[in-house]
């Protein structure tokens, strides 16, 4: 877009925000924290499916062995919803509670635990998610464990994008196939000195490997076990060394490794605290170890329990042997001369000790493991769980705020039945967290920015604006955004309002993975004049990206400083490629910037799309790729129509030709008075014409006449 249209908006935001004295409502809070504790429970049938029809008094819920009362009840049964047939909403909104979005599935692709060998079995896997188990209107969350982008969709409208955004993961586990290889649970064993057996077993294998030669006897009694007749009197001191400078590096990497699946888990499970019901996440991954030396795993337990996560573990490793047996790809320690069928043993028992970890979690949360060849079939079992279930609260009878764990259990008064419940919560405590890390992000701030839905602390409605295409391939874009300051607890002094908002922006880039940040605080200091302006059209916001062609979803964040109320909205957008005919993203807005350096009026941004009846709109936009005649010169017409729903004309014009500037560049703004006594949805439809390679574009945007 010309450099004049960025340069009114800038003008136009420089006016920074505002708030009210009022008071922000309270932060949401976890379960455990309120005095009502819920449950969420799944209730099988001998075929696996889903009970559905059954009473509060059916239920029977016990803590820590002592009957409760069930106060509230909540039977939700989530079946299949019709495809949406609107088109992409042109302005995101954060108004929708995160409760209302009914069925989710989180998916968390463990890259950090994924091997090169295994990375086309997930994928595969995950698209068997999205096209066979679940459903026309279940929603998808889709992360990775190392972090960067993510990406969200509704089925089947969405199923496109969720797809693409799968064919780009790839696991980064590097897996060591030669003779050389020590397992994860060996490495932790011999690190941590408390397997002597694990050691000894990794030198047998060594020496018959010719990893380490014959050097001098050992008379230790493990080590004589594991060589048997085989060892020429001993085993290789010496090697000793090797071995445990391997184990020591082996258990740092895959330390590192479950530290990393372990925290976003977490993070993931905090995002979902607010969401009322059943929270179903899947853990695409070929598990970790289970470290008895970290204290992650308990945090993450903690969370999940408290948030009502079931983590389920989806095995993606070889399920025709483990990996670093003869069978598998990838080849074989064991293999490199000498096989016997202990290794094979071995091999079978160490891949399942370095997935313990995984499994572990999904026991401690609610959640299963889906394993073998035929994923599928537990992958549905799962959506099902996710659709059809039973919410129960209680009082608990135990009000000690100890902060220790409440053990739970559900049972139903029907002997044909499974019933899978979350074993139990940590109760509230007293004691005053621990302060976040200066140089960390606020735990509030990370769940929101985590989360798939909106933040409705602070009201915000965003917008993007695709513009000019520029040199290196790249497009502008514009973020733009409008903030409710009512609920901000500004300071007044001397009659002027002031306070602090600390912002924040991603966009995930859904083709390359991609993911840009953008971080600043929004300082106000307004006066009361412009403070009763503000406070009516809201705080205009607006970040300025360059991205490459391709589809993007943005997440906005406002944390007021001093109040700790949030705010987030997530927006998805398409941005075209550079060489399209096309026109800019129309401005939509009954206010014009007053003339500014010779230049006629502009239109000023709005999230708005009400307007009045009897009053004028405009409609501002630039036009893009269209062909040029023989003097070199482009040659386009625009028209435009507000119509109702049922495309009746209320206003409108026939096309006509629009002249370029000097530059060759094309800048149009059209003015429509909208006819007195009409009112309800209507439609402002734009029609841009290339009169030389008889190309058209259509643009619609939707808008609301109120009388």
């Amino acid at each position: 877009m010309p450099a004049r249209f960025l340069l009114v908006i800038v003008l136009m935001m420089a006016a920074t925000a505002q708030g009210s004295s009022q008071s922000p409502p309270q932060q949401p809070t976890f379960p455990a924290r309120v005095e009502t504790v819920s449950v969420d429970v799944v209730v099988f049938d001998r075929e696996g499916r889903p009970v559905e029809g059954l009473t509060r008094d059916q239920f029977t819920v016990k803590e820590d062995g002592r009957p409760q009362v069930i106060s509230n009840f909540d039977a939700v049964a989530l079946h299949e919803s019709p495809p949406s047939s609107a088109r992409q909403q042109r302005i995101s909104s954060n108004a929708d509670r995160p409760d209302a979005a009914a069925r989710w599935y989180f998916v968390v692709f463990d890259d950090v635990n994924v091997s090169q060998f295994s990375t086309l079995r997930a994928r595969e896997a995950m698209m068997q998610l999205l096209e066979r188990a679940l459903q026309p209107g279940d929603h998808v969350m889709i992360t990775s464990a190392s972090g960067g982008s993510s990406w969200t969709g509704t089925l089947p409208e969405g199923l496109e994008d969720l797809k693409a955004f799968v064919q780009r993961l790839q696991g980064e586990r590097r897996i060591e196939t030669g003779p050389g290889r020590i397992w994860d649970y060996e490495a932790m064993g011999i690190t941590l000195g408390n397997d002597s057996q694990a050691e000894g077993q990794v030198a047998r294998r060594y020496f018959e490997n010719g990893v380490i030669p014959e050097a001098q006897l050992s008379n230790d009694p493990t080590i004589q076990e594991n060589f048997g007749n085989k060892a020429p009197g001993g085993a290789v001191a010496p090697g000793f060394q090797a071995i445990r400078v391997k184990a020591r590096q082996t258990y740092t990497e895959a330390k590192s490794r479950l530290q990393v699946s372990l925290g976003t888990l977490e993070r993931l499970s905090e995002a979902l605290v607010r969401a009322r019901g059943r929270k179903t996440l899947l853990l695409f991954s070929e598990g970790f170890i289970m470290d008895p030396t970290i204290g992650d795993f308990r945090t993450l337990v903690r969370t999940a329990r408290t948030a009502s996560v079931a983590v389920h573990f989806i095995d993606v490793g070889n399920p025709g042997g483990a990996l670093g047996s003869p069978t598998a790809a990838g080849g074989a320690a064991e293999a490199a001369r000498i096989v016997e069928d202990r290794d094979s043993t071995i091999t079978l028992a160490m891949s399942e000790r370095d997935a313990d970890g995984a499994r572990s979690i999904a026991a401690d949360t609610g959640g299963s493991v889906v394993m073998g060849t035929n994923l599928l079939a537990g992958m549905r079992r799962i959506a099902a769980e996710g659709r059809s279930y039973y919410l129960l609260g209680y009082s608990p009878v135990n009000t000690k705020r100890d902060g220790k764990f409440r053990k739970i259990e559900v049972t139903v008064n029907r002997r044909d039945v499974e019933v899978r419940a979350r074993g139990g919560y940590y109760a509230a405590s007293d004691n005053e967290p621990p302060p976040s890390s200066p140089d960390k992000l606020d735990p509030a701030v990370r769940a929101a920015l985590d989360a798939p839905f909106g933040t409705p602390g602070i009201p915000l409605r965003v917008e993007s604006h695709v513009l000019a295409p520029q040199p290196d391939g790249t497009v502008s874009t514009l973020l733009f955004a409008e903030a409710d300051l009512a609920p901000l607890r500004l300071r007044q002094f001397l009659g002027a309002y002031s306070g602090k908002i600390d912002s924040y922006v991603l966009v995930h880039d859904r083709n390359r993975g991609a993911l840009q940040r953008d971080e600043r605080l929004i300082e106000l200091d307004l006066p009361p004049a412009a403070f009763e302006q503000t406070l009516q059209t809201g705080l205009p916001i607006r970040r300025d990206f360059l991205l490459k062609p391709g589809r993007y979803q943005a997440t906005l964040l406002l944390r007021d400083r001093a109040s700790g109320l949030i705010g987030s909205v997530r927006h998805e957008f398409s941005v075209p490629g550079v060489d399209q005919f096309r026109i800019s993203t129309p401005l939509v807005t009954d206010v014009l910037a007053p003339p500014a350096n010779g230049q006629p009026p502009r239109p000023v941004p709005t999230t708005r799309r009400a307007f009045g009846a009897g009053g004028r709109i405009y409609a501002g936009f630039d036009v893009f790729g269209a062909a040029k005649d023989a003097s070199g010169a482009p040659r386009v017409s625009v028209g435009y129509s507000v119509r109702r729903p049922d495309g009746t004309q209320i206003a409108g014009g026939a096309p006509q030709p629009v002249k370029a500037n000097s530059r060759g560049e094309i800048s149009v703004v059209i003015g429509v008075t909208l006819p007195p006594g009409v009112s309800g949805d209507h439609e402002l439809a734009l029609t841009i014409r290339d009169d030389v390679a008889m190309r058209t574009v259509d643009e619609r945007e939707d808008i609301v006449i109120v009388k």
